[in-house]
């Protein structure tokens, strides 16, 4: 699809197309409903789409909210330009504004743009579908599972208030969703939300950037990456390192910061194993963090797709971690790691003391999770899928993509 030949093809709509092996390249507009480069999954994913499909030759541009007033309201990230939206910072008010203000934005500049990709289903999302028809260009969304569902527009409790009803007969107009776990299909469904807009498509992982070089040599570490908040049940985690033998060498490393932060240090010293537990703060060089342990695991009470756990198998890490969806969704029990149930340390204990005191099944289950990973979850596979969808196509179709028709009824 050339820039000069805006697509105005629904994906609803049933065409007749022919294959062919390559396309133009396409102008992709990421939306990302949040603090823009920031360390949230939804975040970290937008960025990292960002950068492949730039590197595969397609045009990406970046529009979040600008949250604060010291950001840039244009900027160059990685070589993409980001642009900001400002708005009042009155509570109610202000995300009504930022939502009539971004709708404009995507009328104004509808001709700029092949497809829209909208990083999770939040008020931009429901903007976005109002004016999808005058728009006339693919819209997909991403359901991350997380903030959408507690307190965001897809709280079921919240459905009484009049906005939440407005929002979500917005996103509804939709094109497509991006699901990238069982849990969000199906409080999507839950929702209202028809299936035959769901599409199966997972986070991605940058493969390049993980070895998965492991040897048999001594554990040393034992790690997790992420967020230090409630949610991620780190403090079950050290409620189960206290009950692990383990010899006097291994580390327990917690990478990562949060407002739970100091209160997990507090925690580790009432255990008593604050002098096997490090905590390097937020970290920038995951690859080598996750390249020096062996073994990773993940308490969460809740996940969306944690990019966490994709890392760590695609660094060849056996993983240990809660049966909640998300982890259910990537890590398969008994062959790529183990699931226990979550908010129980004597059983996240056992699962991490029967890995620690076998190194042949970590490393197999290591490297069965690298296999998994290279099979489904690798950046190339699933900008494939996207591309199909951006398209028109359902991303399950065979790799070769297919070229809709245009409305003039002619194939280009």
């Amino acid at each position: 699809m050339s820039s000069s030949m805006p697509f105005r093809k629904t994906f609803g709509d049933s065409v007749e197309t022919n294959r062919v092996p390559a396309l133009d390249p396409l102008r992709i507009l990421m939306v990302v409903d949040g603090q823009y480069p920031a360390t949230g999954g939804a975040e970290m994913q937008a960025r990292l789409l960002c950068t492949a499909f730039a590197q595969q030759g397609h045009q990406v541009r970046v529009l979040a909210p600008r949250l604060q007033a010291s950001q840039a309201k244009f900027e160059v990230i990685d070589g993409i330009a980001v642009r900001r939206l400002s708005y009042p910072r009155v509570r109610g008010l202000g995300s009504i504004l930022l939502d009539l203000r971004f709708a404009a934005y995507l009328l104004r500049h509808r001709r700029e743009f092949d497809a829209i990709h909208i990083h999770m289903v939040r008020n931009l999302a429901g903007a976005a579908g109002w004016v999808r028809r005058l728009v006339g260009i693919p819209m997909v969304a991403k359901v991350s599972g997380a903030d959408e569902f507690r307190g965001g527009i897809l709280d079921p409790a919240l459905m009484h208030r009049p906005i939440h009803r407005l929002l979500n007969a917005g996103a509804k107009r939709i094109d497509a969703f991006q699901c990238i776990s069982q849990h969000t299909r199906r409080a999507m469904l839950e929702a209202g939300y028809p299936a035959a807009r769901m599409h199966p498509i997972p986070n991605a992982v940058d493969c390049a950037r993980f070895a998965c070089n492991r040897t048999d040599a001594p554990l040393r570490r034992v790690v997790f990456v992420g967020r230090h908040v409630p949610v991620k049940g780190i403090d079950v985690l050290l409620r189960a390192w206290a009950l692990v033998r383990r010899p006097a060498e291994l580390r327990l490393v917690l990478a990562g910061n949060g407002p739970e932060h100091d209160k997990l240090r507090s925690l580790a010293r009432e255990l008593g194993v604050q002098d096997s537990v490090d905590f390097p703060g937020a970290v920038s060089h995951v690859p080598e963090i996750l390249a020096d342990a062996g073994l990773y695991v993940q308490a969460s009470h809740q996940e969306g797709l944690p990019n966490a756990v994709l890392e760590a198998m695609a660094s060849g890490l056996a993983v240990v971690a809660t049966r909640v969806s998300g982890h259910e969704d990537v890590v398969a029990h008994g062959s790529t790691g183990l699931l226990v149930p979550p908010n129980d340390p004597a059983a996240l204990a056992a699962a991490m003391q029967t890995l620690l005191d076998d190194s042949d099944l970590r490393l197999r289950m290591g490297r069965a999770g690298r296999a998994a990973i290279e099979r489904t979850y690798c950046a190339e596979i699933v900008t494939a899928s996207l591309l199909r969808l951006y398209r028109g196509a359902h991303p399950t179709a065979p790799a070769t993509e297919t070229r809709p028709l245009h409305t003039d009824g002619h194939r280009h």
